[in-house]
């Protein structure tokens, strides 16, 4: 399936491609793309697969038909991945196109976006709308990400983070990640259920989400507050997230036994050292329970 990642920027966009695609996928998707094309004019692309198995043959002339028909539509696409063959596709890509596609690594992340930007700024300066840069000293934060789980410990980290934006009059992000039931990190195709069923719990997992972090929203009784519900892992949702979204601070939590280490604890590390911003780590002690 394909899911749009939320990007700051007007020509920018974000998929995140997960499980093996289908023609299906592409008939939801493709008519979006279209759609952008026409209202933004050329675009750039970030494409980030996560638990990725490829295509079903359809599914894989769709792509290439449509890369082959607007190929001039596209400034830049940056691949987003784990896997060597993740590189040699995009390689592949290249060789029939005449769209500037790279790979990335995962790690990597915040060197796609900042390939990307750097493509939509050289459109712009084309154009003769190239701002002015600014060289001042480092503002104050403007855009909070929290990732949260819905435990007593997330909502510690949460109510930290509410205090640094109401100090810097700052839009709180609220983000959580689903991992998807119906695609398994595996190495094999599991027959033990009908497919139908494990996307039907995936939907109760994410409408449940969804609700809980409105509930949260709502409690917190600040104006600038934004949510989003997105399928992943929560290391590399955090991440993809954050650099889509200009995000200048990250707020997480961790905790050796308790509560948030189940979603974030053992990734803080991990966020901290891939973000290309700054990331504030809450301690939390062993007074605080479920």
């Amino acid at each position: 399936m394909f899911q749009f990642i939320p990007v700051a920027e007007e020509n920018i966009f974000a998929i995140k491609a997960i499980g093996k695609l289908t023609d299906e996928d592409y008939r939801q998707l493709l008519p979006q793309l279209t759609t952008l094309i026409h209202e933004h004019g050329p675009i750039s692309l970030l494409v980030e697969l996560e638990d990725f198995h490829g295509w079903e043959a359809k599914a894989a002339w769709d792509d290439f038909a449509f890369g082959k028909e607007h190929e001039k539509d596209f400034i830049r696409i940056a691949i987003v991945g784990k896997k060597s063959w993740y590189k040699w596709m995009t390689m592949i890509g290249n060789a029939f196109s005449e769209t500037k596609i790279r790979f990335f690594y995962t790690e990597d992340l915040q060197d796609a976006w900042n390939w990307l930007r750097e493509g939509s700024m050289k459109e712009k300066s084309s154009m003769g709308d190239l701002a002015e840069s600014d060289a001042s000293n480092p503002k104050p934060y403007k855009n909070i990400l929290i990732a949260v789980d819905f435990t007593p410990h997330s909502n510690l980290a949460l109510q930290r983070a509410a205090g640094i934006a109401r100090c810097n009059d700052a839009k709180i992000m609220l983000l959580h990640a689903v991992e998807s039931i119906f695609y398994p990190n595996l190495d094999f195709d599991p027959v033990v259920a009908n497919p139908a069923d494990f996307m039907e719990m995936d939907q109760v997992l994410y409408d449940r989400a969804v609700t809980q972090i409105n509930e949260l929203a709502n409690g917190l009784d600040y104006p600038y507050i934004q949510t989003e519900v997105l399928w992943g892992s929560p290391k590399s949702t955090v991440l993809s997230y954050a650099a889509a979204q200009n995000v200048d601070l990250i707020v997480t939590g961790s905790h050796g036994k308790h509560g948030l280490a189940r979603l974030l604890g053992s990734t803080a590390t991990g966020i901290a050292h891939g973000a290309g911003c700054d990331v504030m780590v809450v301690k939390f002690s062993e007074e605080v329970h479920e």
